[in-house]
């Protein structure tokens, strides 16, 4: 119970302090109002074109509602791969390992600190903008909340990618090539911009076993389209890659606390 209210604190101070830098938090919700109102007029066209009411079993609607939640995932999550990188260049890092809480943990109340503001403000922004363009989601109270447990994990999941990819600064000089082709796979295989369900069939079914989709697609599709199937499937692939990336974070981590030791940090 201790241990919560630490880390409770954390996340307190630092929702705090990221409302004395609102432009931060603006910038992206209007950056999402642009692509998403650039979005909205592709598909629109793409649908009078067709002369389809379902595209992959899709409504105008139900895309315009997708594209809002994958883009609230991705502009909501702060870059923490960033700030454990510039830690480990500049040696900070060997001062918060004396400190009394956990390196992850901490940097996990911290990051959920400025999502939690960052998230309810993007998607009043893109539900404004969809609400606008296509009226309200076919949505019930259960695929409402199935969807905000969803976003849940696949925020943590994407905590849990950033920070692996942070903690290789130990090992190499710069760490942002790891991170823009992890971002690249999050917008390809992930279904940001287009989802898995246009994909050809056999690249989809792989697709959707790896955390990109995990992140983006799976939320959002299951947000517009609920059923107890998807939503099984989705837990599980979260799950599996929390519990595999957790792990892989807590060897990179316990190998590289061991380097800072042996350098004498």
């Amino acid at each position: 119970m201790r241990k919560l209210v630490k880390y409770t604190a954390v996340l307190t101070a630092t929702a705090l302090s990221s409302l004395m830098y609102p432009r931060d938090m603006l910038v992206p919700a209007a950056f999402m109002a642009l692509v998403l109102f650039v979005f909205v007029q592709l598909w629109t066209v793409t649908y009078e074109q067709t002369g389809g009411v379902l595209i992959a079993g899709l409504t105008r609607g139900d895309l315009i509602w997708y594209l809002v939640l994958t883009e609230t995932v991705v502009l909501s999550a702060p870059r923490i791969s960033q700030k454990i990188d510039e830690e480990v260049k500049s040696g900070e890092l060997a001062l918060a390992l004396v400190r009394p809480y956990n390196y992850v943990l901490y940097h996990l109340a911290r990051y959920w600190g400025e999502a939690a503001l960052r998230l309810p403000l993007n998607f009043t922004v893109g539900a404004t903008i969809a609400l606008a363009a296509s009226g309200p989601p076919a949505v019930t109270p259960l695929s409402a909340a199935a969807g905000l447990v969803a976003l849940a994990l696949a925020l943590t999941l994407n905590f849990a990618v950033e920070t692996a990819i942070g903690l290789a600064a130990f090992w190499f000089e710069d760490t942002m090539p790891f991170f823009w082709i992890y971002q690249k796979l999050v917008f390809s295989l992930g279904g940001l911009f287009l989802p898995l369900d246009l994909f050809p069939q056999v690249l989809a079914a792989i697709a959707r076993f790896l955390p990109f989709a995990g992140v983006t697609y799976a939320p959002a599709r299951l947000f517009v389209s609920f059923s107890w199937e998807a939503l099984a499937w989705l837990l599980m692939v979260q799950v599996i890659w929390l519990l595999a990336l957790g792990c892989l974070m807590a060897r990179v981590y316990t190998r590289a606390v061991r380097k800072v030791n042996i350098h004498g940090g």
